[in-house]
């Protein structure tokens, strides 16, 4: 009979272990139930949750739950810099989950941070703040090939974007930076999740992205619009970057019916690193 515990553990599914493991461990049960309060939220009703450990703000519990998925559970950004102290530039930092798990993974990192919508950007600047992160420096403006002011369409979660065919509600002008002046140094961790910009911000940075140590970047097919994935591709490998690509949305069945999400009929996430 001393042996049973070790039998059943043996012929029971890895969900019923898990689900056993939620129900034993109080801090598992409070984050399950956290989490079971976002999803039952409506779309755009802000919020906050605590489920970093300290209470921050969102905008939507719909988009959070998929970055909280992403970036905090799944580690999306995980790289290995060659110090301590690596100069980390997020370009589409939205609510702050990615400084966040930046952070954690070297609190002694230096982020500069880029994000657009400005309403989404006072929530970021006050989740930095209650989170206590030090050495963040936070813009509201959009990542460009100029410093200039441009149309930006305000989507109210993680999908606003310099305005694609079909845009025209939620029209604001923004400020811009290019891309381009930042990467004069040497850069460890660059993060370019712009919406559909990428493609246009990547090409004017072509010489320059040999001061990338890692990239992130997340590729926007427009069904309106020519795909440029091969481009992206081509000045990645000629910056000398081995790449390795992830889906994050497209269609299951592309020949027979094409899903479309806000226009867009594929999205990929990109790594670039060097060997």
């Amino acid at each position: 009979m001393s042996s049973m515990p070790n039998i059943i553990k043996l012929i029971t599914p890895p969900i019923i272990q898990k689900i056993a493991r939620l129900t034993n461990n109080p801090k598992d049960r409070l984050r399950e139930k956290e989490l079971n309060k976002l999803r039952l939220l409506p779309r755009y009703q802000p919020t906050t949750t605590n489920l970093l450990g300290t209470e921050i703000e969102i905008v939507d519990a719909c988009t959070f739950l998929g970055g909280y998925h992403e970036i905090i559970e799944g580690k999306i950004y995980e790289f290995k810099a060659s110090s301590e102290k690596p100069l980390i530039i997020d370009c589409g930092a939205n609510i702050g989950l990615s400084v966040f798990f930046f952070k954690t993974l070297y609190p002694s990192s230096r982020i500069i941070a880029f994000e657009a919508d400005p309403i989404i950007f006072n929530t970021l600047v006050k989740n930095v703040s209650n989170l206590g992160l030090t050495d963040v420096e936070i813009h509201n403006e959009a990542i460009w090939t100029d410093e200039t002011y441009i149309s930006f369409c305000r989507e109210g979660a993680y999908s606003g974007r310099i305005p694609k065919p079909g845009d025209r509600d939620s029209m604001i002008e923004v400020k811009t930076t290019r891309l381009r002046d930042i990467l004069n140094q040497k850069i460890d961790f660059l993060k370019l999740d712009i919406e559909g910009a990428e493609t246009e911000v990547i090409r004017d940075c072509e010489d320059r992205l040999t001061n990338v140590e890692h990239i992130f970047l997340e590729y926007h097919s427009h069904m309106q619009e020519k795909q440029t994935l091969h481009e992206i591709l081509s000045i990645m490998q000629k910056a000398g970057f081995r790449y390795h690509i992830l889906e994050a949305f497209s269609s299951q069945h592309p020949f027979m019916k094409r899903e479309l999400m806000l226009g867009m009929d594929l999205q990929l996430n990109i790594f670039g690193y060097r060997v």
